[in-house]
């Protein structure tokens, strides 16, 4: 090539990376400015809380949320809403699957580089290790005799006295991941599996098996939360994409529940049962629908929300809710959601 066509060259690859960076620049500035502008126009009642800027899941202990997702785990001070150190000599964690506290006041971080627990002021790595038969954890729960089981992307375990077992022995079905557990108050261990073609709802009861898929009744196979109501009533959001939907489980019978219901969106991320019963749907791009089956109001970011998909909700013992989304966390006042609530439906 000759040296003035080798110039040339440069000289435009040159101007092309300089008005990339300049486009990237100010895509980054402006990303900022928006947050910036959303964050400080919050309605009263609602604070947007950034970092984290996106949650999985959390948990609330004393005066402390522990949140975890992309951002590895991050604390926030309960009542004040500000950023907190992490305490003690942190690992270093993948993304942040669930924070479970059991009855012992271990905190378990499942991420998916292993699995770490806090006490005390100290960490604990519990997996990779050489005797750990796993290396990355979705979910978390602790059984009613107090054995702790853990959701990975190949199995399901349980954990007591330091020995790991899988529960998917003979005559157990094919879980593709463990994305979702819940006991139930009856004892049954319900696993959610949130792969979109080969998902499905399982249920543990004693050592018997079974399992639900769209044919028994869900309204679609990536299972992406479960949660008991005060009545007993199982509920399961469900979707990928912008198809699936919310299922109740009664008295061994499904109801299903979509936007035409008064839902969010189709895609249901998340749900809760808050402490006055009220049910939170969250939804995978459309917000959270709040209320009881048949009386919905749905939240979206115009109302304060920090993001469009509600990933994992909880309320605090002042009735605060903390709610997490895909673009940060909300701490909202109880009188706040309501009134906005109530102030809708008139």
């Amino acid at each position: 090539m000759p040296e003035n066509h080798f110039r040339s060259y440069l000289n435009s690859a040159v101007q092309l990376l300089a008005g990339v960076l300049i486009i990237a620049g100010i895509v980054i500035v402006l990303q900022y400015l928006v947050g910036f502008v959303q964050v400080q126009s919050a309605p009263p009642g609602w604070q947007i809380i950034r970092p984290p800027n996106e949650v999985s899941t959390l948990i609330i202990v004393n005066d402390t949320v522990w949140t975890g997702g992309k951002d590895g785990v991050v604390l926030i001070d309960r009542t004040s809403g500000t950023r907190i150190g992490t305490p003690g000599n942190v690992p270093s964690f993948g993304y942040v699957r669930q924070i479970f506290r059991d009855r012992d006041g271990w905190i378990w971080v499942g991420h998916d580089g292993g699995l770490a627990r806090f006490r005390n002021g100290s960490w604990q790595v519990i997996a990779p290790a050489m005797e750990v038969p796993f290396s990355k954890v979705l979910s978390i729960v602790q059984r009613g005799d107090g054995t702790l089981v853990v959701g990975t992307d190949t199995d399901i375990l349980s954990y007591r006295e330091g020995k790991w077992l899988s529960l998917l022995g003979q005559g157990a079905p094919s879980i593709a991941s463990a994305d979702v557990l819940l006991e139930d108050r009856s004892g049954s261990l319900w696993v959610g599996c949130g792969q979109p073609t080969r998902g499905g709802l399982y249920r543990l009861s004693g050592t018997a098996w079974s399992s639900f898929t769209i044919s028994d009744g869900l309204p679609h196979l990536s299972v992406r939360g479960i949660t008991q109501a005060r009545d007993g009533t199982i509920w399961v959001a469900t979707g990928f994409s912008r198809h699936g939907g919310a299922a109740l489980y009664s008295g061994g019978k499904w109801t299903n529940l979509t936007v035409q219901d008064g839902l969010a969106g189709e895609s249901t991320r998340s749900v809760y049962a808050d402490n006055v019963g009220r049910m939170w749907i969250g939804s995978e791009y459309d917000g959270v629908a709040v209320g009881i089956p048949g009386s919905w109001e749905v939240l979206t970011e115009k109302n304060g929300l920090a993001g469009y998909e509600v990933k994992v909700l909880m309320q605090d013992d002042d009735g605060t809710y903390w709610l997490g989304t895909n673009s940060g966390l909300n701490r909202v006042e109880s009188t706040a959601v309501w009134s906005s609530y109530y102030t809708n439906r008139s």
